[in-house]
């Protein structure tokens, strides 16, 4: 007589599904209740090995893209389990590589064409395609403003990934999607900026790209009244003062 299955192999994917659960359920009125929870079922899955980290990492940052919950309290809470004292090293670097692969993902992701939403189930970088682009912007706008990617990675690729296209139908939908993307970074990170982590010269080209795009509403949200940026000249740059105009909206740059 056969032993029916227990399924207790697939304990990794249950257990990462509910760490999954939990960061979309995270927000402001929910973080004091729900962060201690995510925090034992991570600390839980990398202690009993119940699965790989590597593994976890996968499953984790493949939810960038559908735009539920609190970016902000997801990379608030990222921070502090990571900064906590006596954390383990091995949980340490487990945030790292999934900070990482998050950031990973979305350069890969804006070299490919980003239509509104996939056809035919096309599989893309970007789930849930330009929509879900734009959104997983804000959440690496916030583990930016967080501090918690590579130092040099961020500035070589942050928005390089984005200006550096070319572009023969001024009406592509790609060129939408990625300065709706620019549109919620600098959103996101605001005075974060000041800290000279872009070069000025890149932060023009991307207000250039929401100066010709704004007006046509072709990206829903963007609203050049909310952008409060300013951007100063990275250590080694040329000191100079650049002001940027989206329309009749002006954000200058300081002194670096």
């Amino acid at each position: 007589m056969s032993v029916p299955a227990t399924g207790y192999h697939n304990r990794g994917i249950v257990i990462a599904t509910k760490i999954s659960n939990l960061l979309r359920s995270l927000g402001p009125t929910t973080y004091d209740e729900i962060s201690p929870k995510v925090e034992y079922w991570i600390d839980c899955a990398l202690t009993e090995q119940s699965v790989n980290a590597d593994d976890l990492v996968d499953h984790l940052s493949s939810t960038i893209w559908d735009g539920h919950g609190s970016d902000a309290d997801v990379a608030r809470f990222l921070k502090e389990f990571r900064d906590t004292p006596n954390r383990s090293e091995q949980a340490r670097t487990f945030v790292d590589s999934l900070c990482s692969r998050i950031f990973r993902l979305f350069v890969a992701a804006s070299a490919e064409d980003l239509p509104a939403w996939h056809r035919n189930g096309t599989y893309k970088i970007a789930r849930l395609a330009g929509q879900g682009f734009v959104r997983a912007a804000s959440l690496v706008g916030q583990l930016v403003k967080y501090d918690m990617l590579d130092g040099e990675f961020v500035p070589q690729h942050l928005v390089k990934s984005l200006i550096s296209h070319h572009y023969t139908d001024p009406d592509n939908v790609s060129k939408s999607f990625r300065a709706g993307a620019i549109y919620q970074l600098l959103v996101t990170m605001g005075d974060t900026l000041l800290q000279g982590i872009l070069e000025p010269e890149d932060v023009q080209v991307c207000f250039e790209i929401l100066d010709s795009e704004i007006p046509h509403r072709r990206v829903a949200g963007l609203d050049a009244r909310k952008l409060q940026v300013r951007c100063a000249a990275r250590s080694g740059a040329s000191h100079r003062n650049l002001t940027y105009s989206v329309r009749n909206f002006v954000i200058s740059t300081p002194h670096g």
